[in-house]
């Protein structure tokens, strides 16, 4: 017999509660390096040679997501076609691009790139980071940084890894589910009379 028309909307609400919550990862920021407001650029795009080379300093970890900024003189985005590089080895993901306001008057981007798997980074050295826009339409620049490190200005860029659910957020998803549980048993207890 089915459930009374009001449990059967507490299931609904308590199964979407949970799907909400269980959602909620936030990427955790390992290293960040935001733009300057003005255009320091280091061109990186097929026509400047080999890929534009970064070292960051870092622990080992495991590294998610990777944000970089830029700007075009030739091309735009619809030419994207990015190569990047972490110690040498291919990323693959999805990059995404978004509009980030101006630098001297130029549109400058913010380009994410999700890692389909992630990258694990074994620590004692510094990540090289390799980035070039391989289109042969486009004329790119790798925003640079406000910080400096050694004797160079650095590009600007993000890493960050997923974190994983907090302690409370699993209690609370598995209160949810012997909730759903429990009405489940009371639904078919009411079934049976």
């Amino acid at each position: 017999m089915k459930s009374p028309p009001i449990l059967r909307k507490l299931e609904s609400g308590l199964l979407l509660c949970c799907a909400a919550l269980s959602a909620n990862v936030s990427a955790a920021v390992i290293i960040e390096r935001l733009p300057t407001a003005t255009a320091t650029g280091i061109q990186a795009d097929n026509s400047s040679g080999a890929p534009y080379s970064e070292a960051v300093s870092l622990a080992a970890t495991t590294i998610n997501h990777f944000t970089w900024w830029g700007y075009y003189l030739g091309g735009g985005p619809a030419d994207d076609l990015f190569v990047a590089q972490f110690d040498g080895a291919s990323l693959s993901g999805s990059v995404s691009s978004f509009a980030a306001g101006q630098v001297d008057g130029i549109d400058l981007y913010r380009y994410e790139l999700a890692l389909t798997t992630p990258y694990v980074f074994a620590g004692g050295t510094d990540l090289q980071i390799d980035l070039i826009n391989d289109s042969l339409n486009v004329e790119w620049y790798w925003q640079g940084a406000d910080a400096s490190v050694g004797s160079h200005a650095p590009r600007a860029l993000r890493l960050a890894q997923n974190e994983l659910p907090e302690p409370g957020l699993l209690a609370l998803l598995a209160a949810c589910g012997m909730s759903l549980l429990l009405l489940g048993r009371q639904s078919s207890a009411t079934g049976k009379r």
